[in-house]
């Protein structure tokens, strides 16, 4: 008889302690060094007055950050008060928005976490870390003016790992270009609270103040600029990709003098250029800038001066966009010099236009070119597929 109400008494501690085990795995739980990294950041920005901090739960549990902290290098500390429960391969975004703004994700409007930028900001120089019942979880380190990253309106992206021993942006991450109204376009560029898979393979082709690392074997840049000529005349938003191609390479007065010419006779045109797939006339304006500010700041004295009056009216031309401005800013009068074809797509196409007889993958000749160009109806058809796919992308998002 006296056996009964003991086990009644162990039955209720066995439930009462199950349910109670059940409610502090259901908030989740402290997260160990690596279980949660920082995956993204966008330091203040001063086009669209955001920033964010992303996090990522590396494990297969439910991390909890209640009383977990972010700090900076000046001592200011983000103190998470409430349960936040981060589940296994998903984000948490803290974010930081200027009052007014309505044309940014979700995720940025209505963040995991939100706080005032006069609280807590991420400065241009800076190491962020995580903590975690007084145990470092991760760190990172940055400078937005560091020279291989652009100055403003960039974030940075890295693949989710733990941390590692001095752990730098410059080393570990890849820069995303948030280009105004396209920034927040999926698989693109800025992904606050979701993957990115386009980090990985963004800029293959590009160096930073190394012209050595960019120059092609054999061009014959007298051929490459007839090409130029017989581009221009088509009137495209492509035409410009000729000269952008050759902008880093080591050029004459002479080569200089014609770019010149070039320029002056086209960029005007390229305002009113017919527009071929997502290329069009603001894309074409920038790449054109961009490679006289390239050609400029490579050449030597003689190409300066024949240089002088396109490179000082490339200079305005991103304030002349209706997008694109603030990278076209970055690129044309940064103080870094970005170099070569930057991603895939750009360095098969100028390929196609630069003549560099024996060098694999370009073109042999003028009259090759002319042989292997697309034509009107080519061209047409590969801008009506692209409608359609584009059509028919937005229904079925």
């Amino acid at each position: 008889m006296r056996k009964t109400p003991i086990k009644l008494i162990l039955l209720t501690i066995s439930i009462f302690g199950l349910t109670a085990c059940q409610k502090v795995d259901s908030l989740g739980s402290l997260p160990h060094p690596g279980d949660i990294v920082f995956t993204e950041i966008m330091p203040f920005d001063t086009a669209e007055g955001s920033n964010w901090v992303e996090l990522y739960n590396t494990s297969d549990t439910n991390i909890q950050l209640k009383q977990c902290l972010i700090s900076n290098k000046t001592q200011q500390v983000l103190t998470i008060p409430e349960s936040l429960m981060v589940e296994p391969e998903h984000f948490a975004v803290f974010s930081s928005i200027s009052v007014g703004r309505t044309a940014l994700p979700s995720s940025l409007l209505q963040p995991n976490f939100d706080f005032h930028q006069d609280d807590f900001q991420l400065n241009s120089d800076e190491t962020l870390s995580l903590i975690c019942d007084n145990h470092l979880i991760d760190q990172i380190t940055y400078d937005v003016n560091s020279p291989e990253y652009m100055d403003i309106t960039t974030s940075w992206q890295r693949h989710y790992r733990p941390i590692e021993p001095a752990d730098s942006i410059n080393k570990e991450w890849c820069y995303t270009n948030p280009l105004e109204s396209y920034e927040y376009e999926p698989a693109k560029f800025a992904t606050p609270g979701r993957a990115n898979s386009f980090c990985s393979s963004i800029a293959p082709f590009i160096a930073y103040n190394n012209q050595a690392a960019v120059v092609i074997e054999n061009i014959d840049l007298e051929a490459t600029l007839r090409v130029a000529e017989a581009e221009m005349a088509r009137k495209s938003a492509t035409s410009e990709l000729v000269i952008w191609g050759i902008r880093d390479q080591v050029i004459s007065p002479e080569i200089a003098k014609k770019v010149s010419e070039l320029y002056f006779s086209n960029i005007d045109m390229l305002y009113e250029s017919t527009a071929f797939t997502a290329i069009d006339w603001n894309h074409a304006v920038w790449h054109f800038a961009w490679a006289i500010s390239n050609l400029y700041r490579n050449g030597d004295a003689e190409v300066k001066t024949e240089l002088q009056l396109a490179y000082e009216d490339a200079q305005k031309r991103p304030e002349t966009l209706d997008y694109f401005k603030y990278i076209a800013i970055n690129y044309i009068r940064g103080e870094s010099i970005v170099m070569g074809d930057i991603h895939t797509p750009a360095h098969e196409a100028v390929q196609k236009l630069i003549v560099a007889p024996g060098n694999p993958g370009y073109i042999n000749s003028y009259e090759e070119y002319l042989e292997k160009r697309r034509g009107p109806i080519e061209a047409k058809a590969i801008n009506a597929a692209y409608a359609a796919g584009k059509f028919l992308s937005n229904i079925f998002q």
